[in-house]
């Protein structure tokens, strides 16, 4: 049975904003984006996808992976995602960029992947 939801909306119109803010650099962005919201699309729990307006550029998409809420957000000035677990503000606790992309998408998604096997 499937189930609807709005999750690829929203990752849609984050993706969307992102890569308006990211035009100068849209080569570097958009194979970073695509990783990123394929990642949350398959690893986020149903439903818990979510994005917060910001009135200075590309908003905030929340998630959640393994109970733990997370939020998403573009640095025009590093060109990179940035990833904080429970909170908007402060260091980010991972980066996602285009020098650096496989690696991070591993470690962090690949992880939720092994981690969801572990559990069933």
């Amino acid at each position: 049975m499937s189930v609807l939801t709005s999750d690829g909306a929203t990752l849609r119109a984050f993706a969307d904003s992102v890569l308006r803010a990211a035009e100068e650099n849209a080569e570097e962005v958009v194979p970073v984006i695509l990783a990123v919201t394929g990642g949350i699309l398959t690893e986020a729990e149903p439903g818990s996808i979510a994005l917060q307006e910001e009135d200075d550029g590309p908003g905030l998409l929340w998630a959640t992976f393994a109970g733990r809420r997370m939020v998403f957000r573009y640095n025009r000035m590093t060109a990179m995602v940035e990833l904080r677990d429970g909170r908007s503000d402060g260091n980010p606790d991972r980066l996602f960029g285009r020098r650096a992309l496989p690696m991070d998408i591993v470690n962090f998604f690949g992880a939720l992947r092994a981690e969801r096997r572990t559990e069933l």
